[in-house]
């Protein structure tokens, strides 16, 4: 049984069998002596092999963890001096892409450089989405002028527009707050409910922008 699995990859179950042999073998008691020491070389040759081939198989896959440490480290330096202002979304996508390209890093190390990750592109976001709303309100101000030098009747059309759309944000936000609590129980929980607030995320930055011209359109009354 144990030459059976000697040169199993599948290392986590493999492992417990192997185990579980092992204490079946000292439960079953002594052999004949002039049997003893063949059958537990035999037994032991077979344990030490898969254990040497477990040892080999993580110590590299730590060295490949390592790696990928060190060169999404080296991502993050790489992202936090890009001129984004430049590159726009699609580099931002691209930083994404190489990232999760990268592979896994040492357990230890795996929050804490996902975590400075995600800080990092929420700041890059923030900042093309301020720059990019900006120009977009400069933009707005201008077309406010323009319909009211038209007559309030298309200034009150856009009006209306705006306040209805965030009537209906408000009631899509609320619809997805509440989907929140139905998917705690899911296989896929994290994922899911990551998405959800994803799309609240940018839901409310919609309300927010919509609530800023509403008001603008009021100040030019």
């Amino acid at each position: 049984a144990a030459e059976a699995l000697q040169d199993s990859d599948d290392w986590k179950k493999a492992t417990d069998e192997i185990i579980a042999l092992q204490k079946k073998w000292k439960d079953v008691g002594p052999v004949p002596r002039r049997h003893s020491d063949a059958v537990w070389k035999r037994f032991r040759a077979a344990c030490d092999h898969f254990f040497e081939r477990k040892s080999q198989h993580f110590s590299a896959k730590d060295g490949e963890y390592e790696d990928n440490l060190r060169r999404k480290q080296e991502l993050l330096a790489e992202i936090e001096h890009a001129d984004v202002e430049q590159g726009g979304f699609d580099m931002i996508k691209e930083f994404q892409r190489r990232w999760s390209e990268i592979g896994f890093v040492p357990i230890k190390q795996k929050d804490a450089i996902q975590k400075e990750y995600k800080a990092i592109m929420d700041k890059l976001f923030s900042s093309l989405r301020g720059n990019n709303r900006s120009r977009q309100m400069d933009r707005f101000k201008g077309k406010v002028q323009n319909m009211k030098s038209s007559g309030d009747k298309r200034l009150n059309h856009e009006r209306d527009r705006l306040y209805n759309k965030v009537k209906q944000l408000e009631s899509d936000i609320a619809l997805l707050e509440n989907n929140i609590g139905f998917f705690s129980k899911s296989k896929n929980a994290e994922a899911m409910i990551r998405e959800v607030e994803e799309k609240i995320a940018k839901a409310k930055e919609e309300m927010a922008e919509a609530i800023e011209k509403v008001n603008l359109i009021d100040s030019q009354e």
